[in-house]
């Protein structure tokens, strides 16, 4: 059996066989073979994670089986993923992907120690032929776009009773009661906000009726901020807004 990795987490879409670039701090990912799973052993490791995350699979001895198994993103960067099934046998098969968390400001792919397509291996899974080459020279395209644009994130002091937000934007809360309004929800689009002022009424709400923020409705009333939110920053999925 060919080795085929399902990764899942919570209101995002499931995928097999492929990376992903979705991940948000938090997130926990679920990994299964791809069903059904007809090999004879299996083998999950958790090759690859970022400088200083502690993430490891759980439960250990589930890494022995099918799955699921999961693991923790505890911080932004790439976490690789490897399967091996039916080690040691004619049939052996191995899988990697790479399920990935962009930085939280300029939305950067960092890569995983040992990524390549040549004739030593494919890894992970859908590297292109030029490895991690072009998202390398990605990052520092946003780097330089950002220091010559003085900086992606955008200062903006709202003293108004609302204000819509932008994507890639820092909202400097300087006004007692705001409302912020999210733009429609795209893929990677990572909004902060920021107080400044106590006592503050702060609301958070999306753009369009039904759209979620952390699985519950605040199209209409805005998710209420206190005074010990100095600072919130969410992400969209493409469908919904998540704090992170």
């Amino acid at each position: 059996m060919a080795a085929q990795i399902r990764s899942s987490i919570a209101a995002k879409p499931t995928i097999d066989n492929a990376s992903r670039d979705d991940l948000a701090v938090g997130d926990v990912v679920t990994l299964v073979v791809v069903p059904p799973a007809t090999g004879t052993t299996f083998l999950w490791t958790l090759v690859f994670v970022p400088e200083g995350s502690t993430a490891v699979l759980t439960p250990p001895a589930a890494a022995s089986t099918s799955g699921p198994v999961t693991f923790t993103a505890d911080l932004a960067g790439p976490y690789l993923v490897r399967l091996v099934v039916d080690a040691g046998l004619p049939t052996e098969s191995t899988q990697y992907v790479r399920l990935r968390a962009l930085t939280s400001t300029l939305g950067l792919k960092l890569v995983a120690a040992g990524e390549r397509r040549d004739s030593t291996g494919v890894i992970p899974v859908d590297v292109d032929t030029e490895g991690w080459a072009n998202e390398q020279n990605y990052n520092l395209q946003r780097l330089e776009s950002s220091i010559t644009a003085g900086g992606v994130w955008t200062i903006a002091s709202t003293a108004g009773p609302t204000y819509t937000a932008a994507n890639l934007e820092f909202v400097l809360i300087t006004a007692g009661t705001v409302e912020v309004t999210l733009p429609a929800p795209t893929i990677n689009y990572r909004v902060a906000v920021k107080t400044t002022v106590v006592p503050v009424d702060v609301q958070i709400k999306t753009s369009g009726a039904g759209i979620l923020i952390d699985g519950t409705d605040y199209s209409a009333v805005g998710l209420a901020l206190t005074t010990q939110w100095e600072q919130v920053s969410l992400i969209s999925d493409g469908s919904n807004w998540y704090i992170f």
